[in-house]
This record gives structure tokens, C-alpha cells and sequence, in this order.
């Protein structure tokens, strides 16, 4: 009996995740908000915390008699930096999933840039996976410019995707568990 009583909150989880994958593919631009204003608040916190942390160094430094703690001053700007990053991601969350998109984009850009070189450079045109990932890195370029052209029907799909992969996971956990019953 306790061992049913161990797996409900596996099943629960699993419940969970399969239901947050149906709100993410039902509804990819209010997910977007939503983690556009976390990202938002999170970033507010870490800004405001590091400037506390300057402030504190910069006290302590002087109460010690280590002078002004020359080039600390940078924490500082970035802890400013950040605080209104997050301010504007709170105040207008839309933005953050295209910019995200944006900078994944340009990482799919330059890694099949970077694979397309490094295939062009030992090329063996008689092996299959050569042309395999020839593709892969063409395919990756493709998808980076897409992302970078069009970046918030690249956060939509990636934000459905996210679904789907959580909905599986969550199937994936809950039939696991009663896998285990048996």
C-alpha cells in the first residue's frame, strides 16, 4: 500500500507536465508573455541583488582600508544594466521570445556555418553520413535564418514543440509509473 501511495505524486507530475505541454501548444503567445515576465522579474532581482552587492563591497572595502575597489564600479553598471532589462521585459514581456529567438537564430546560424566549413573541409562524397550531415548543417543554417528573419513565428513553433515534449514526457512518466504497478 505504500508504495501506491509513493507514486501519486509521480502520476500527479506527470499529469502536470502533460498538462502544461497542452497549454503550451493551445497557447504559444500567452506562454510567451508569461515567461517574458518571469524572465522579466528574475532579472530585476538579480540586478537589484548585485548592486546591493557593490554597495556592501564597497563598504566593507573602505572599512578595511582597501581604498575604493578600483574597477568595482562595473558590477555596478551591470546590476543597473540589468534591472532595467528587467523592467522592460516585465512592462513588455512580448519582447523577450522574439529576442530570444532572435539570439537562438544566430546560434543555429553560426553552428551550421561552423559544421558546413568542418564538412567542406574533409569531404567524402562516398560516405553516406557525410551527405547526412552536409544536410544537417544546411538544415541548421536554414533554421537560424528563418529564426532570425521571422522571429516570432520561430518563438510560436518553438514554444509547440516545447509542448509537444512535455505532453510525451508527461504520457511517458504517468505509463511508466503504472508500468510499474504490475
Amino acid at each position: 500500500m505504500n508504495n501506491q501511495i509513493a507514486r501519486i505524486p509521480l502520476y500527479i507530475s506527470g499529469f502536470l507536465t502533460a498538462l502544461a505541454g497542452v497549454f503550451f501548444v493551445l497557447y504559444p503567445d500567452t506562454v510567451s508573455d508569461v515567461l517574458g515576465v518571469l524572465w522579466g522579474i528574475v532579472l530585476v532581482v538579480a540586478g537589484i541583488a548585485g548592486a546591493v552587492d557593490y554597495i556592501v563591497s564597497i563598504k566593507q572595502f573602505r572599512e578595511e582600508g582597501y581604498g575604493n575597489a578600483a574597477g568595482a564600479e562595473i558590477v555596478l553598471v551591470y546590476s543597473v544594466i540589468i534591472t532595467i532589462l528587467g523592467i522592460i521585459f516585465v512592462l513588455k514581456p512580448t519582447i523577450v521570445m522574439p529576442l530570444l529567438s532572435f539570439v537562438i537564430g544566430v546560434f543555429f546560424l553560426v553552428d551550421g556555418v561552423v559544421k558546413l566549413r568542418h564538412n567542406m573541409l574533409v569531404p567524402n562524397p562516398k560516405d553516406f553520413l557525410w551527405y547526412v550531415m552536409l544536410m544537417l548543417s544546411v538544415a541548421l543554417i536554414v533554421a537560424g535564418i528563418a529564426l532570425i528573419v521571422f522571429p516570432f513565428s520561430g518563438t510560436v513553433t518553438v514554444i509547440r514543440f516545447s509542448g509537444i515534449a512535455f505532453i510525451i514526457s508527461g504520457i511517458e512518466s504517468i505509463g511508466e509509473e503504472s508500468w510499474k504497478k504490475r
